[in-house]
């Protein structure tokens, strides 16, 4: 009695498998027509736009350089 549950919930997750979709992307006359993409800047963190984001990205570099960050520590 004990097997028989285990037998349908492998056979459920088995059939469950079977249902995945395509993921290929739908081109028309050679242009993607998907979901288009909006800028990173769009949001509402940037409010003069590309400037603020483009001020933002590199700032954010120069947090990551070790050489920048260590400077005048030592």
């Amino acid at each position: 009695m004990r097997l028989l549950p285990a037998v349908l919930l492998g056979a459920a997750l088995v059939l469950a498998g079977c249902g995945e979709r395509s993921q290929q992307v739908s081109y028309s006359k050679g242009r993607y027509a998907g979901k288009p993409d909006t800028p990173a800047w769009a949001g509402d963190d940037f409010k003069n736009g590309r400037a603020d984001w483009e001020r933002a990205i590199k700032a954010r570099n120069l947090r990551q350089n070790e050489y920048e960050r260590t400077s005048g520590r030592g």
